[in-house]
């Protein structure tokens, strides 16, 4: 299930703006307007996982023996045979060619056999809804997956039935996606990769995975490498359905000597198992339909828990980074504080190539493009573009390239900035819902560019 999480930028907040709002949006409607989308690829991928299969072998258990509730599932499932997928005729076209590649990736990276079909029904069903009819049925839910189902008027009906529970599976026949109708081109990709991956192998997400979609924090929002190992396992003849945990843990080691060698040659991190209380913290100060004060003392919360539980790892600097983004309206200075330690965690375990990294460099730029830094802010936003497009996040290559535009115009290099800010718009389209959305973010980082240059921070 890929949860909502709470979203703020921290140029909504800071810096006097040189240039008024209502400029910005008069000028940028027609330019939003003139741009088209731009979308992504797929990409080749390296399908070496460099962590050890120790590690990999005990993720593998707890991501496949459990629900994201912490319910225990009592046996191994998955289809078997050719798999069918089909999406129902409400989905907008962009959902069917982000399904297709999402398709291809996971019959050469997966190996699974699986293909689209046109029929009415399938394995796997994708049933399109506005987003306000999913929230009513899951508040907390972007999107999710439903056994044994093949439409929505069929999940309402059975929806408290037993044969709609995971833990009474024994095989995987059928299941359904929903998914919002009403969503950026992002969000509706983010959903499909997701909850087809969940479709077809683990149920459950673990906080302790930095390289995968099986992570509530969406850090990673496509399949990763490490995502297409698991599922690569899943599908492996040696897997059965109905398999014990005890029966798949004996198989593991040498399966996956074989699937990744290079996970031989590495020495286990054993990171520790995420404390309920960690979460619940969490996803308190990031859920939806929560006041401000109790999102705050859940943000400080998980700083302490995860310090208490020696946490040296991106849970520590995901606690800060949610701290910083709930203290921004009422304690900006620990916010930039925040945002600071967090950058500084995850380019001490990631380098600046990673999306953790990359994450934090967008609210690091803005500090410094609202203190007249410009020459820093280039340079963390430029250390981020290449990370943002690997990672294929719209969203985020529009933030980088629409702070770039304005540093430039910072600068003086207005014919750059205008080019720039072309491109961010063109990624925009991709990442975000609508027009006003774009025209909005584009008002919010002209106010992080202060009327004079200032010096220090």
């Amino acid at each position: 299930m890929k949860r909502f999480l709470l979203s703020i930028s921290l140029f909504a907040l800071m810096g006097c703006g040189s240039t008024p709002p209502e400029e910005v949006s008069r000028n940028s409607i027609d330019l939003i307007s003139a741009v088209t989308m731009r979308s992504f690829p797929n990409q080749s991928h390296d399908s070496s996982i460099y962590k050890s299969n120790i590690d990999i072998a005990e993720e593998f258990l707890d991501l496949s023996f459990a629900l994201e509730s912490g319910q225990k599932l009592p046996q191994f499932t998955k289809f078997s045979g050719p798999i069918s997928i089909t999406v129902n005729g409400s989905a907008p076209n962009y959902v069917i060619r982000d399904l297709d590649l999402l398709i291809a990736r996971l019959r050469t990276e997966a190996g699974i056999d699986v293909s689209r079909v046109t029929e009415q029904t399938a394995n796997i069903n994708i049933e399109t809804l506005p987003k306000k009819q999913l929230q009513k049925a899951i508040p907390t839910a972007a999107c999710f997956v439903v056994p044994n189902v093949s439409s929505w008027s069929e999940y309402r009906r059975k929806r408290f039935k037993s044969s709609l529970d995971w833990t009474k599976l024994t095989e995987r026949k059928q299941v359904t996606v929903f998914m919002p109708n009403d969503v950026s081109p992002q969000e509706a990709r983010d959903c499909l990769h997701e909850e087809i991956a969940q479709s077809l192998g683990p149920v459950n997400d673990l906080y302790r995975l930095s390289d995968s979609v099986f992570n509530d924090d969406n850090y990673h929002i496509t399949l990763t490498p490490y995502d297409m190992l698991i599922l690569r396992a899943y599908y492996s003849p040696e897997l059965q359905n109905g398999m014990r945990k005890e029966q798949v843990s004996s198989i593991l080691p040498e399966l996956l000597a074989l699937l990744n060698p290079i996970g031989e040659t590495l020495p286990p991190m054993r990171l520790a198992k995420t404390s309920k209380k960690w979460v619940k913290a969490i996803e308190t100060a990031l859920g939806p339909k929560t006041s401000s004060e109790k999102r705050r003392g859940a943000a400080f919360d998980a700083v302490k828990i995860a310090i208490e539980n020696d946490y040296k790892d991106h849970r520590l600097g995901f606690a800060y980074f949610a701290r910083g983004q709930v203290s921004l309206v009422k304690d900006p200075k620990t916010a930039a504080s925040d945002f600071v330690r967090a950058y500084a965690i995850f380019k001490t375990l990631f380098g600046t190539t990673d999306i953790h990294t990359a994450r934090a460099s967008v609210q690091m730029a803005s500090i410094s493009m609202s203190t007249g830094r410009f020459d820093t802010a280039l340079t963390l936003i430029n250390d981020s573009l290449p990370v943002a497009e690997k990672s294929q996040n719209g969203t985020l290559l529009f933030k980088l390239l629409a702070m770039k535009a304005e540093v430039y115009e910072g600068l003086g290099r207005f014919a750059d900035a205008k080019t720039i800010r072309t491109e961010a718009i063109s990624w925009a389209r991709y990442g975000l819902a609508s027009n006003s959305d774009i025209s909005k973010h584009l008002e919010m980082v002209a106010l992080l560019r202060p009327r004079v240059s200032t010096k220090g921070f």
